[in-house]
């Protein structure tokens, strides 16, 4: 007969021994549910266990994806350096605890290009896909406000996926190793912003003045993100390496955020008169 400390112990014999079954109840826990409500509270019990379980899923699912993600693109370059790989442990580990969103990696103010290598948070080249990510936090407050004509809320969403794109090909220079593989920007985003921009101006009346910012609320925030664009044109112009079509995107969306904010007004915005108060100079 075998000894008590060899033979093979039941899951039951195990609940019973160490008062937690296999699901992760108290036995007791348990045995007072049951006393109350005659099992109620049990089911309760294990519908809150099956949410755990069920989020625990989700959660190991979306870092499965992203596993696998990072492991086709350490297969595609070579083994990155030991800190470039601490930093990579650092966002594998905030995918599993999600309340964490530091890594601590830019503590010493430096970042990651797109490319990998380690450059100031004041480079230029930071400071321009910094610049259109203002941008597009500026047009979601624009879709926020509401005061907008039917149709623009589509338009600006696809406006914010593409300043997306565009922020990516800021991040990587044009000599990057990998060439093609990279996302960059080309004609046909170009040629999308012209066609909404001929759409919404063919209606309007030709301008005889400056137009001042205003109007309504939705058309004002426009002439924000009119004037947000430029300064990201301007500041990705100071690259030596920057991709052309990005340059003309971004020149031709400030053209577009005007006439969105004309048309938003119903073409009635408050015009520049130029030394209307020069009288009162003395």
């Amino acid at each position: 007969m075998p000894s008590e400390a060899s033979r093979e112990w039941t899951i039951g014999e195990l609940a019973k021994a160490t008062g937690v079954t296999s699901l992760g109840f108290s036995l007791s826990a348990i045995a007072s549910l049951l006393d109350n409500d005659g099992g109620t509270n049990l089911v309760l019990l294990a519908q809150d266990q099956l949410k755990h379980v069920t989020d625990q899923l989700d959660r190991y699912q979306d870092l499965h994806r992203r596993l696998t993600k990072l492991v086709e693109a350490l297969g595609q370059v070579q083994a990155p350096p030991t800190d470039q790989l601490l930093e990579i442990l650092e966002v594998i580990n905030m995918t599993v605890h999600l309340s964490r969103i530091y890594t601590r990696t830019g503590d010493g103010g430096e970042t990651h290009l797109g490319d990998r290598s380690r450059v100031r948070k004041t480079d230029p080249r930071i400071q321009a896909y910094g610049d259109v990510d203002e941008l597009s936090s500026h047009i979601g407050v624009a879709i926020a406000i509401g005061e907008l004509p039917d149709g623009y809320a589509g338009w600006l969403r696809r406006i914010q996926n593409d300043l997306y794109d565009i922020g990516a090909d800021l991040a990587v220079p044009l000599n990057d190793a990998q060439g093609k593989a990279r996302l960059r920007i080309h004609s046909e985003y170009v040629l999308w912003l012209e066609q909404v921009c001929d759409e919404v101006n063919a209606p309007l009346k030709p301008l005889n003045s400056f137009v001042l910012p205003g109007g309504n609320r939705g058309a004002a925030q426009l002439h924000v993100c009119r004037t947000v664009c430029r300064r990201a044109e301007r500041h990705v112009l100071r690259l030596d390496d920057a991709n052309p079509e990005a340059v003309r995107y971004l020149n031709r969306l400030s053209d577009l955020f005007f006439i969105l904010a004309r048309a938003a007004n119903n073409g009635s915005a408050p015009l520049w008169e130029p030394g209307q108060h020069t009288a009162l100079v003395g």
